[in-house]
């Protein structure tokens, strides 16, 4: 059998390759059917439905205006909470290229708390330390 360590580990292999495919069916089977979500501006609960399916393709094409070439995980320091809760602090470095040979490389964390039913670990809360939209703006990735 599998260790927790090993189980988180794949599942951030798994993630990443989500967060760089947006494959819609990989990305939702990362959350839990209801999950959190936090930024410096505020919480928001989202549904993994219908609805969270849809915005993964819109949030590619967002990307894909910025420039988004990747994203890497780059670390992660778990705390196992109980039986079934494990805190991630990712450490995740983004690439992106809105102008040729002008890379952008920001490099930020986020805090995720996983659950794990028994089937394997998905997403209940994140919370990102940074503010997304801003950290774009600041960088002159969106106006």
């Amino acid at each position: 059998m599998s260790s927790r360590r090993d189980k988180i580990e794949r599942f951030f292999v798994e993630y990443e390759k989500g967060a760089n495919s947006f494959d819609v069916d990989l990305v939702t089977s990362e959350f839990t059917p209801v999950f959190m979500g936090a930024d410096p501006s505020g919480v928001a609960c989202v549904q993994n439905d219908e609805k969270f399916r849809a915005a993964i393709p819109e949030r590619r094409a967002f990307f894909e205006q910025t420039g988004f070439k990747s994203a890497k995980v780059l670390g992660v320091v778990e705390t196992q909470l109980d039986e079934r809760y494990t805190m991630a602090k990712v450490h995740w470095h983004m690439l992106f290229e809105k102008e040729q040979d002008k890379p952008l490389n920001f490099r930020f964390f986020i805090t995720y708390f996983l659950f794990d039913p028994g089937s394997g670990p998905r997403v209940a809360f994140y919370i990102s330390h940074e503010d997304e939209r801003q950290v774009m703006r600041d960088a002159g990735l969106i106006p």
